[in-house]
């Protein structure tokens, strides 16, 4: 007799990290070396889309948050670099976050060019779904690539820009690399620093393809330590770090990584989005934390001990204040190696960034903690301290992405009241017409 088989939703597969053991995270975060000055990484959870046709670009223009287009360009060209960017639902919240290239056109024709998506590998199908989607009556094609037609890299070298850093959107070329050579790439700017992304032709090794060029330094390392400077960083990547559908663009430092335009047009999840950044105080971000059971040294940033051995807490456990009365969660760990890993941490409780003139629930000395119960377990409990990078703390001190012109403050919020006015009507409008 055969057994039925059980019926699992989507939503329990893409969370099935949660029931993952924590001796085996454990076991596998010693295993995870500490990543080196420079270096470079094959980004093996990474997939390709490629689209192509003469509505790429105002297909593209219509669905992510970043500019297709040469900003303040009167003549509208068509951007020739690669850059970070995210796809949103109609409430804001992120669907995927992405990096697109634009490949090399030897014609020089903008229109026909093809562009490449890059997204977690495990979403490609989920978001190939969100564009046929979306593309409607669009003369365009939609593929994803196979493994090995193009492998994705991260490169870097600790506090240095490559050679081509200075590119910018108004060069005369779709890539800073020779036409022949097919690779395509850009500066990855969610980190100051933080290095070069890099598509190229065929699974071959990425020094094959710059025998004798300085865009790349060290030596190929493993994913797992490029995971844990993206970490180290305040990086986060992907579906598991980034929550689908539940994160907004700005918790998750997407403004200061530069993947949003504010000042281009309608796009799905721009009306949230745009009202956040004029009117709304972003209250939680992603850091990086660093776990402890004892007493945590003294420091302005994360320490990552390949010996650690310390257990993991599931996606998504909540972060409370460790010694006190149970109350308003502080924050939601989200993904981790070793003794390090990345929370959504609500500043004012977990930091000592005052975001109003309220001030800040942190007090010198707060300790926060994670408890979860692992099955067939006992109770777990370790705690966790965040950090602020200082480029992240600059950030949201000078106002984050917003330039405020010195006009003044009764103005300033009398002309944002106006423009949530506006979008509110605006939505009333297309609810009606619906």
């Amino acid at each position: 007799m055969m057994r039925p088989r059980l019926a699992v939703c989507s939503r329990c597969l893409a969370r099935s990290r949660l029931f993952s053991s924590t001796s085996f995270q454990a076991e596998r975060a010693q295993k995870a070396p500490a990543p080196p000055e420079a270096g470079y990484s094959r980004l093996t959870n990474r997939g390709l889309i490629s689209i192509t046709g003469a509505d790429t670009v105002t297909f593209l223009q219509g669905l992510i948050t970043q500019n297709m287009l040469v900003t303040n360009d009167p003549n509208r060209s068509v951007r020739r670099t690669g850059s970070y960017t995210a796809f949103l639902n109609s409430q804001g919240r992120i669907l995927n976050d992405a990096f697109i290239y634009p490949l090399p056109n030897a014609d020089g024709n903008d229109i026909e060019r093809e562009w490449l998506v890059e997204v977690d590998k495990d979403q490609v199908p989920v978001l190939l779904k969100h564009l046929k989607k979306h593309k409607l009556r669009a003369k365009l094609k939609l593929r994803a690539l196979e493994d090995g037609e193009r492998t994705v890299w991260s490169s870097w070298k600790n506090h240095t820009q490559p050679p081509w850093a200075a590119y910018n959107l108004e060069s005369d070329t779709a890539s800073p690399f020779s036409m022949s050579s097919n690779v395509v790439g850009c500066i990855d700017s969610r980190a100051p620093g933080f290095g070069s992304r890099l598509v190229t032709p065929g699974p071959e090794d990425l020094r094959s393809h710059f025998p004798e060029e300085p865009q790349v330094a060290g030596s190929e390392v493993d994913l797992d330590s490029y995971t844990v400077r993206r970490i180290l960083h305040g990086v986060a990547e992907g579906q598991t770090e980034i929550i689908r559908e539940s994160a907004l663009p700005m918790e998750t430092n997407m403004d200061m990584g530069r993947a949003i335009d504010f000042r281009k047009g309608c796009y799905v999840g721009q009306e949230l989005t745009i009202r956040t950044h004029h009117t709304g105080v972003v209250r939680k971000r992603i850091l990086p934390v660093q776990f402890y059971t004892e007493e945590l040294a003294s420091g302005t940033g994360p320490v990552y001990d390949p010996s650690a051995n310390l257990p993991l807490p599931p996606s998504g456990s909540n972060i409370s204040k460790a010694g006190g009365r149970r109350g308003r969660s502080a924050g939601k760990f989200l993904n981790g190696v070793g003794n390090i890993g990345l929370a959504m941490c609500r500043l004012e409780m977990m930091t000592d960034i005052a975001l109003t003139g309220e001030g800040t629930q942190y007090t010198p000395g707060s300790e926060f903690k994670v408890a979860w119960t692992p099955e067939t377990e006992q109770p777990v409990e370790v705690k966790l301290r965040a950090f602020v990078p200082p480029w992240t703390k600059e950030f949201i001190m000078s106002g984050g992405a917003r330039k405020p012109a010195p006009r003044n403050t009764d103005i300033d919020g009398e002309r944002a009241r106006d423009l949530v006015e506006q979008l509110e009507e605006e939505e009333a409008q297309q609810r009606q017409a619906e």
